[in-house]
């Protein structure tokens, strides 16, 4: 069992990409992150704070666990790529990433990252999905 520093330094490695990946995506249309506007990019890295804490909740069991599968398995991919569809109430009403070989697993880090909505609407005009990135550092 982990000591609560170790915990605590676990979770500090976990961080999101602060960018999108290279991509706004609606069907074939994409948008590079280079060309996409300042207020895309804006809400895309708002949103990528906020999964960053979803991941860190200490009272998520879904968070908790995800993190420590994620500590015994240091092959787990980096980043871990995640499509995220938000709805105009600002749920994430789809999300897609390659399975991390465990279902469970698979199933904890969808409850993290949906947990609840997030804060704010997507631009009307914004491409969707936004992907990002997450990645473990030690």
């Amino acid at each position: 069992m982990a000591s609560a520093g170790n915990k605590r330094t676990s979770r500090r490695g976990w961080r999101p990409l602060a960018w999108l990946l290279g991509l706004l995506a609606l069907g074939s249309a994409s948008v590079s992150a280079q060309d996409a506007p300042a207020h895309w990019m804006a809400y895309a890295a708002s949103v990528s704070g906020e999964l960053q804490q979803r991941l860190q909740q200490e009272q998520d069991p879904h968070a908790q666990r995800l993190l420590a599968w994620l500590q015994e398995h240091p092959d787990a991919p980096a980043p871990l790529v995640v499509s995220v569809w938000v709805a105009g109430d600002g749920a994430i009403s789809k999300l897609e990433f390659d399975s991390l070989g465990d279902a469970q697993v698979d199933a904890d880090l969808r409850a993290a990252l949906q947990a609840t909505p997030l804060p704010a609407a997507p631009p009307k005009d914004m491409r969707q999905p936004l992907r990002l990135g997450l990645t473990l550092t030690q």
